[in-house]
């Protein structure tokens, strides 16, 4: 059994239109965001972190790692699939097998046809939403349609209002 939770950005700042996509900040909302999803995962147990290069993702990241207290890997190909969830899936597939739960931060619309093609279905994943899927294999290479069910799934909307 490996456990996958798949994280998306915070709510970005688009009030200059100038800066280019991957070095869009966070802004209020999404720093505010961060915070209550590291406060709601404090203590869970994850082995690894990985998260897209792009930089509203490493913002996100920070507060959420450091409750963690795990490694970070930082790959520039969960910025770069962009629409290709198979990229994403790639990506999962080599991740080491000692890390029995990992955290994947980064975007849509990946994140949510990940979510669909390894459960059969997917919530909405707004900015900083956060779903759980536990999948029913021994090593991460053995990842597919199909392996999945989606556990838990939460907005910053619903943190808010614990």
């Amino acid at each position: 059994m490996k456990t996958l939770h798949l994280l998306r950005h915070a709510k970005s700042d688009w009030s200059d239109p100038s800066t280019p996509d991957r070095e869009r900040s966070l802004n209020e909302r999404g720093k505010r965001a961060r915070h209550d999803v590291a406060r709601h995962v404090d203590g869970w147990p994850v082995d690894l972190v990985v998260c897209s290069t792009a930089r509203r993702a490493r913002a996100t990241a920070e507060p959420v790692a450091r409750v963690l207290r795990c490694p970070v890997r930082f790959d520039a190909a969960l910025y770069d699939a962009g629409g290709d969830v198979r990229s994403v899936v790639s990506l999962v597939r080599e991740l080491p097998d000692d890390a029995a739960t990992v955290m994947v931060i980064g975007h849509n619309p990946w994140i949510e046809e990940l979510t669909d093609l390894l459960c059969g279905t997917s919530p909405r994943y707004p900015t900083a939403a956060l779903g759980t899927v536990e999948l029913d294999v021994h090593a991460w290479r053995e990842v597919g349609a199909g392996s999945g069910r989606l556990v838990r799934h939460v907005t910053p909307a619903e943190l808010r209002a614990h």
